[in-house]
């Protein structure tokens, strides 16, 4: 019985993260950073998560602030590579690992037909 309960929670879980778009999930409000994580190394908490945060608005803009300093890029989303790429002095991919409506992962990726040695693994939340 416990193993139908699991099975039919987790195509509920899946159904729901499929069934939602995540382009609507990104523009709902700022995501915060929590954690960065470099080769797989322990997570290193932000220090002031009021601080570093991504805005990304329906009309493909993002504002990123880094410890007060705000800067403006441009985004757009990748459906089937689920990838966001953002482009302004230059363009970094970010690999979508995990995303609901107060969390979101990702993996930086600066070449995306290489292999990820230097990967970065940012944690965001709302």
């Amino acid at each position: 019985m416990k193993k139908i309960v699991f099975t039919l929670f987790l195509g509920l879980v899946s159904f729901t993260v499929k069934a939602q778009d995540v382009e609507v999930i990104l523009t709902s409000g700022k995501w915060f950073i929590e954690s960065i994580q470099e080769k797989g190394e322990q997570p290193e908490m932000a220090s002031n998560k009021q601080d570093e945060w991504l805005l990304f608005t329906k009309d493909g803009k993002v504002e990123e602030s880094h410890f007060g300093e705000l800067e403006t890029f441009s985004w757009n989303y990748d459906k089937l590579k689920k990838m966001i790429k953002i482009s302004g002095s230059e363009t970094i991919f970010h690999r979508i690992i995990e995303i609901t409506n107060d969390k979101l992962i990702v993996e930086v990726v600066e070449d995306v037909k290489g292999s990820a040695d230097d990967n970065v693994m940012i944690t965001y939340i709302k």
